[in-house]
């Protein structure tokens, strides 16, 4: 194994805490780099990420191969149910379907929708933030990164409160394998199977609850969705519920705990985002995003054979874009690697690009505004309390395991 392909590995399993000196060795000597053990392309540069995340012609969003050619042959009949399952989420198919799928949830994903959720953030934030108050110290993540993001989708999706431990403790056994990749997929099958199994028996009865009694959430929702009479399948609307619910929070709670960490390694941007809150609380949002994106990547699979950069992709091989590079490109942002919550323009890659653009971008940068806003009032005083920084082992997310923090 090559130091590069030593060094992907280790940012696949969250082990590389730093990889931007990493990345940027791929931007200049290997842009388009075929990593052996992963059995994937890797793009690096920003022009060249932007262009595959559009490349609809070229370039699948079907990720099934991803999962399943890593796997033994024994592990591969194992995991079917899975990788059938993690086929039918809105990320991983093209047009028209996905045209279709999207228009679907788009009638229940309103901005009105979401508009009416800011007055339960703001109440959350400040719920979250009482208790923390009442400390020296605390860990960040736990307390208020991953429950806030984590019942804000559980309160838009209709899961009742005594059941949302158990939804949450389900996406954390599933989380291994859907935001895997490479030869650890057959570590986490058996996890990741019985925690599907648990989230469809539990989003049937609540679908079937919603079917009967509807009321103001997302699953009443897309179950009574319809565009030109036509319907979610029962199938589509499980791997709707499950993928909702696992990028609602992961994502979100991603976005939280590295702005934060974000903020305590740079104290002048936190001290001028003290100073300054209402006019810098978007760009300083965006800037996180930026600076420490929660998705890694963009995966797809080559449909044709094709030259890129002068190495030739062939049909069949997964393609992946790695979006914390492209937003560290200094071809693009003068100064990548030091946050600046000024930065402007900012034309960051972290909610993807083209028909696959987040779905839950405006509710993410939502409650990032209103969480950063309300810390900014509330713990202005906050500073990090370890020098040990850890990340969840999940190839496609970036997020912290814990944040110890102290305020004085």
């Amino acid at each position: 194994m090559t130091t590069t392909d030593q060094d992907y590995k280790q940012f696949c399993e969250q082990r590389l805490v730093n990889p931007y000196p990493f990345f940027a060795r791929l931007r200049e000597e290997d842009p388009v780099h075929w990593c052996e053990p992963m059995k994937m392309w890797l793009v690096t540069r920003y022009d060249d990420v932007f262009d595959g995340l559009r490349d609809v012609e070229r370039l699948s969003s079907n990720r099934e191969a991803m999962y399943r050619d890593p796997l033994t042959p024994k592990n591969r009949r194992l995991a079917q149910r899975l990788v059938d399952h993690l086929g039918n989420w809105m990320l991983n198919v093209d047009a028209p379907r996905h045209t279709r799928l999207r228009k679907l949830v788009n009638i229940a994903f309103t901005p009105r929708m979401l508009r009416s959720m800011e007055p339960r953030v703001e109440c959350l934030v400040h719920n979250l933030l009482d208790e923390i108050c009442a400390s020296r110290q605390t860990d960040f993540v736990a307390r208020f990164c991953l429950p806030l993001p984590a019942t804000v989708i559980c309160d838009m999706l209709g899961i009742p409160d005594d059941q949302q431990q158990l939804f949450r403790r389900c996406v954390a056994g599933l989380i291994p394998f859907s935001s895997a990749g490479g030869p650890g997929l057959n570590d986490h099958i058996d996890e990741a199977s019985r925690s599907l199994d648990t989230l469809i028996v539990s989003f049937e009865q609540l679908i079937e609850d919603r079917r009967r009694l509807p009321q103001e959430d997302l699953i009443s929702a897309m179950a009574a969705a319809e565009a030109e009479g036509d319907r979610l399948t029962k199938d589509e609307l499980f791997a709707l519920c499950v993928f909702l619910f696992l990028a609602g929070h992961e994502t979100t709670m991603g976005l939280l705990g590295n702005g934060t960490l974000a903020l305590l390694q740079y104290p002048d941007e936190f001290e001028k985002l003290k100073a300054n809150t209402d006019d810098l609380i978007d760009s300083a949002v965006e800037e996180f995003l930026r600076y420490e994106s929660p998705v890694t990547r963009g995966a797809r699979l080559a449909t044709q054979d094709f030259l890129w950069r002068g190495k030739s992709i062939q049909k069949g091989q997964t393609v992946t874009m790695l979006l914390g590079s492209a937003n560290h490109d200094p071809e693009k942002f003068p100064d990548p690697d030091t946050l600046d919550i000024e930065r402007h323009p900012n034309q960051h890659l972290s909610f993807g690009f083209g028909t696959h653009f987040c779905l839950g971008a405006q509710l993410a940068r939502i409650e990032a505004q209103i969480a950063f806003r309300a810390m900014m009032q509330r713990l202005p005083e906050m500073q990090l309390d370890t020098d040990c920084i850890e990340y969840q082992p999940a190839m496609g997310i970036r997020s912290l395991k814990s944040l110890p923090v102290r305020f004085r």
